[in-house]
């Protein structure tokens, strides 16, 4: 019978616990109880918390596989980046490829096919950064994901670019509801891959040089 009565005891710790809704006294005690019941609760909160601990960083190891990965794609290219940001990069990739259901690999063969990872790389229409967006695509998008915009230098900030690309790629995404035409638009601009297909006109060039690019990698990670 101890085991049970031991069970009731905590039990109602527990529950007087949640009525007091969860206040603590001075001395870091739950008022109304104890400080043996009160000791009780709180070693119960800690145990909680360290399995909550746990379960996230068990959750994060997928995550940090693709940016290990990631790390070593980049190990091939010349980004022109301060060790401190380089490092960061990959984590940047997966954090905004989750956010919108992307694999992390094709935001990286996105971003190999525009700027093969050069942070400071200028297109002829002046599209700039990792992910090549253009100031002015970039000065709306950050309006509407409430980035703060500071002009041409938001995107040279790697983690800026990133997350203003993947949102643009995602918009496009959802305005022609197919990557092949969102890449498309990505790269053409939609106004112009929109002319096209009224053309009856369909461009693949360069969705087919991310997926090639795309499937390059996932060969590597297989």
């Amino acid at each position: 019978m101890k085991p049970i009565a031991n069970f009731s005891v905590l039990l109602t710790c527990v529950l007087v616990a949640v009525l007091l809704g969860g206040d603590k006294g001075s001395r870091g005690h739950v008022q109304g109880l104890s400080p043996y019941h009160s000791s009780l609760v709180s070693w119960e909160n800690g145990v909680f918390d360290r399995s909550l601990k746990k379960l996230h960083q068990q959750e994060r190891l997928p995550e940090r596989g693709l940016e290990h990965q990631i790390v070593q794609i980049l190990a091939h290219y010349k980004t022109g980046l301060k060790k401190d940001r380089l490092l960061r990069v990959p984590e940047w990739i997966v954090e905004e490829s989750f956010k919108y259901g992307y694999d992390p690999l094709l935001l990286t063969a996105l971003i190999i096919t525009e700027s093969s990872f050069y942070n400071w790389a200028r297109s002829n229409q002046g599209a700039l950064g990792l992910m090549q967006v253009r100031p002015f695509t970039g000065k709306a998008v950050a309006r509407e994901i409430r980035m703060k915009w500071k002009g041409e230098s938001t995107l040279h900030d790697p983690k800026a670019n990133i997350a203003l690309g993947a949102y643009y790629l995602n918009k496009m995404i959802l305005r022609f509801g197919d990557l092949g035409l969102a890449l498309e638009a990505y790269n053409h601009g939609p106004s112009q891959l929109s002319r096209y297909l009224r053309k009856g006109y369909r461009p693949k060039r360069y969705s087919q040089k991310v997926f090639q690019q795309y499937n390059r990698l996932r060969s590597r990670s297989i």
